[in-house]
């Protein structure tokens, strides 16, 4: 099976023995096709003794540290196919991300995300009410921050959208009255990133402001992108979701957790109604050693490493994360999805995974 046709299959429709041949096809073609065109790639491949061309398994497939899109420009497709640049927030000073995307890319992140979305949330389009500010989407196609990207991935599931921070990314009276004037308010989704939401309502004195909110009939929160900057405030699940839940008077189990990174984007990890985040038929989790990555087992925390063949125009087919989180089980989630089910946890205090700052180094 190719990468165009698994990504139009239902997500979660199939339990992992049944997964893993199909899958391992769609990454063998990908890694092939990055090792002919990505000169760097091919010469990592090299070096770490890996031919793509010989049999082998999803485990042994070789990893990117996700840190190495700070410091290369990888292509796999000529400059000229290049129709976005997305980067990532960068954090503690450092240099974000930078992801180069051709037009088939796009397409296929496109058809993962809708499908993801779909599977959760029902094909019934939503009013989006958005803890952000229009300028953060407003920019030039050609580049895009990552908050940006998501924001405009997620608005495939809105009939309608209104934005509600001002240029001083605080919230904005005028703004939230006009759009609370409009939104469907028995269909609403509230969306923003994890620290913004988090900072905005823990500062918020306007009681004015959270009346408003109260109208609003037991709304979705999707929150995505972690805490950043902001990790020394940060709060663990149980206290952020009933922050929330007071706030906007909505259920907890209504509130929604995002996993994702921008080297692999179009491919997101919810929190299903048990807690547990699912990984869809057209990517894998694997969890690994901090300090010699070796493969762990289940319920043992490690580094998290993503696999998926999306990706055409850079090789970010298998990608170490900073990302701390452990395999819960597969297949037996009580939610009814099927394959593997997932725990994030934190993002390691360790900026780059030992032994991959060299990785291409020739």
């Amino acid at each position: 099976m190719e990468t165009d046709n698994i990504i139009k299959l239902e997500p979660y429709s199939l339990r992992s023995i049944e997964k893993n041949q199909i899958f391992l096809e769609c990454m063998k073609q990908s890694v092939q096709f990055h090792y002919k065109n990505c000169d760097e790639y091919r010469d990592f491949c090299i070096k770490k003794k890996f031919d793509p061309f010989k049999k082998y398994s999803i485990e042994s497939i070789p990893f990117l540290p996700a840190s190495i899109f700070k410091k290369l420009e990888l292509l796999s497709v000529p400059k000229n196919e290049i129709i976005r640049t997305i980067r990532s927030s960068s954090t503690s000073g450092n240099l974000p991300s930078i992801i180069n995307l051709d037009k088939k890319t796009v397409k296929r992140q496109i058809i993962m995300l809708n499908s993801i979305l779909k599977n959760y949330f029902g094909d019934e389009k939503l009013s989006f009410l958005i803890f952000d500010h229009d300028s953060t989407v407003n920019t030039n196609d050609l580049e895009l921050s990552s908050r940006g990207s998501a924001i405009r991935g997620i608005l495939g599931l809105s009939k309608d959208f209104s934005f509600l921070l001002n240029d001083d990314l605080e919230l904005d009276l005028q703004k939230i009255t006009d759009a609370l004037d409009t939104v469907d308010k028995k269909k609403t989704c509230i969306f923003g990133f994890t620290w913004l939401i988090y900072k905005i309502l823990t500062k918020n004195k306007n009681k004015e402001i959270k009346k408003l909110f109260q109208n609003i009939d037991n709304p979705f929160i999707i929150h995505i992108g972690g805490w950043k900057k902001l990790t020394d405030e940060s709060v663990d699940k149980k206290i952020f979701n009933n922050t929330l839940s007071n706030f906007f008077n909505t259920k907890p189990e209504n509130i929604v957790d995002f996993y994702g990174i921008t080297e692999q984007l179009g491919v997101v990890y919810p929190d299903c109604s048990e807690g547990n985040k699912h990984v869809p038929i057209f990517a894998d989790i694997l969890i690994r050693d901090i300090h010699n990555q070796k493969i762990l087992p289940y319920r043992t925390p490690g580094f998290i490493q993503i696999l998926c063949s999306v990706p055409n125009s850079y090789p970010g087919i298998s990608i170490l994360t900073d990302d701390i989180g452990e395999i819960l089980g597969e297949d037996d989630c009580p939610c009814g999805r099927k394959g593997k089910y997932f725990l994030f946890t934190k993002r390691s205090e360790i900026a780059d995974p030992k032994g991959c700052g060299d990785t291409l180094a020739i």
